[in-house]
């Protein structure tokens, strides 16, 4: 959704997991959750060399690894948690990586790490849950376009899956 958003802009597109691989700018590689560990102060440093003067969508669930400076609007897109453990289910991911997951999203932990870098002005949260990747971007290029839309604290998984919440967050991979 970020690479058609950024085709729709017209601007470029960078996903950070991928620059930090192709660049060297990782710290090691968790097996267990089958991740790489970014090195987040060299991300920051070249997206700041790449972003000079030129406009980006980056894709990205670090939002600690993108200098704030450059962020005009950060869009936090949400899912359903039973939604997300399927997804990453089907595609296979470990346990543990399914779980820290639903957990963070759950947690709202993206959406609380760029509230806290960015402050609430600038930054917006999409419900994707049941939508099209159509009718998210349209909805995430008029939230762009308007700089209006679901302020933090609009997606509450909490309040909305009540006691199912707590079978994912006492869970342990």
């Amino acid at each position: 959704m970020a690479r058609e958003l950024a085709t729709r802009l017209g601007c470029g597109y960078i996903d950070v997991a991928d620059l930090a691989r192709r660049e060297g700018l990782t710290l090691g590689y968790d097996e267990e959750a089958q991740a790489h560990l970014i090195d987040e102060e060299g991300v920051r440093e070249r997206l700041r060399a790449v972003a000079r003067g030129a406009l980006y969508v980056v894709d990205t669930h670090v939002v600690s690894a993108v200098p704030p400076e450059l962020v005009e609007v950060a869009i936090v897109l949400r899912l359903d948690p039973r939604e997300l453990e399927f997804r990453l289910s089907s595609r296979g991911y470990p346990r543990r990586k399914v779980l820290e997951n639903v957990q963070a999203e759950i947690l709202d932990a993206c959406l609380v790490e760029a509230v806290s870098l960015l402050g609430e002005g600038r930054v917006f949260e999409v419900d994707a849950t049941g939508k099209s990747p159509e009718e998210v971007v349209a909805e995430v290029l008029r939230v762009i376009r308007e700089r209006s839309g679901a302020r933090p604290g609009s997606v509450d998984w909490l309040e909305r899956l009540g006691d199912e919440a707590l079978k994912y967050l006492s869970a342990s991979a």
